[in-house]
């Protein structure tokens, strides 16, 4: 699967060294001790591992419908991309990456859905400013995320960094705190058992689209599930 002339962690990485160039030195602080409070909390270590049972849901997707994960599931394997929001030009990227693996996916019998923790109206905005063929799920108050062990919160001393951005999370939320999840992805199989799951703090670094594929293609070949 090709999704451009470089691999999406590519991409990302020069996305960050791009976005690292035009900081200045008080916000590049700010973020370094943000990743250090977040690592030092363990963050991303509760996400749910391979041959656990992923926690049902009902959430509305970008067209207002509701989606229930065991009911995609009767259809096939699943995709779960947990993103930080559409605010974000990390995720923006990964959403769009997805976008152009979505084919392949679909050959390979298995779908996409991608959870954030932002307003329906905004993952409506999102799914069409990207061009998402895909649902994009609202989670109210991050409850889903929680519950696969990827829910973070953003660190204060990075908070007045993203409102000069115009990241007011609790305003895009619609929430009261500044919780969001990690970026995470997690392949679940018809059984309802987790296959492969994947959560990094450092922004570039998040599963390839590639590997999840191939996790879904092994999900019909016993015993070739995986932990990352």
């Amino acid at each position: 699967m090709n999704i451009g002339p470089q691999s999406m962690t590519a991409q990302l990485q020069a996305l960050h060294r791009g976005m690292k160039a035009r900081l200045c030195a008080a916000d590049l602080d700010a973020i370094r001790l943000s990743d250090e409070q977040l690592l030092s909390t363990g963050a991303g270590r509760d996400i749910l591992q391979p041959g656990a049972i992923a926690p049902d849901f009902t959430l509305h997707d970008q067209g207002g419908g509701q989606v229930r994960l065991t009911e995609r599931l009767a259809h096939g394997p699943l995709v779960l991309l947990f993103s930080r929001g559409g605010w974000c030009p990390f995720c923006t990227l990964q959403l769009r990456a997805w976008q152009s693996a979505l084919g392949e996916l679909h050959e390979a019998g298995g779908d996409l859905l991608a959870i954030l923790p932002q307003q329906n109206a905004l993952c409506c905005t999102t799914a069409e400013r990207d061009l998402l063929a895909y649902p994009v799920l609202s989670d109210p108050g991050s409850q889903v995320a929680a519950q696969y062990g990827v829910l973070t919160e953003v660190p204060k001393v990075v908070r007045p960094f993203y409102l000069r951005l115009g990241h007011e999370l609790p305003r895009i939320n619609g929430t009261d705190d500044w919780r969001i999840p990690l970026a995470s992805t997690v392949v679940v199989g018809q059984d309802g058992r987790i296959a492969l799951s994947h959560a990094d703090l450092a922004a570039p670094n998040r599963m390839e689209p590639d590997r999840a594929l191939d996790a879904v293609r092994a999900l019909s070949r016993p015993g070739e599930s995986g932990q990352d």
